[in-house]
């Protein structure tokens, strides 16, 4: 994706070999018109993929992952970081490495949203 590729060359800064800091368009402030062209692209390339659902983690892969699901037409669930109050019960529960912030991260996804399809 060329617009995705000049905007990373243009306003984001490599912090080490597995950091990618990209807070000007993505992480801290969010550009929607280069949101709007991801989920553009994500579309495209799945769209005979027969996509139900797309799944992200809070918080940096929200505004990609709504751009594709208005694309796409279907709903978007994000994986949380933290545990609410008003999810506890019948969790997918996962461990991730956050490279940024150097440590894992208990995420928990609610399986009242997620089906067989």
């Amino acid at each position: 994706m060329k617009v995705l590729q000049e905007k990373i060359l243009n306003e984001g800064k490599v912090l080490s070999g597995d950091v990618l800091k990209v807070d000007a368009f993505l992480n801290h402030q969010i550009d929607p018109v280069l949101m709007q062209e991801i989920g553009k692209e994500f579309a495209k390339r799945f769209k005979e993929e027969n996509i139900t659902k797309i799944v992200t983690i809070e918080s940096s892969g929200i505004a990609p992952a709504v751009m594709a699901a208005l694309e796409l037409g279907v709903k978007v669930i994000f994986a949380r970081k933290r545990k609410s109050l008003t999810l506890q019960d019948n969790m997918y529960v996962a461990n991730v490495h956050s490279f940024t912030k150097q440590e894992t991260n208990e995420i928990s996804l609610s399986r009242n949203h997620i089906d067989e399809n």
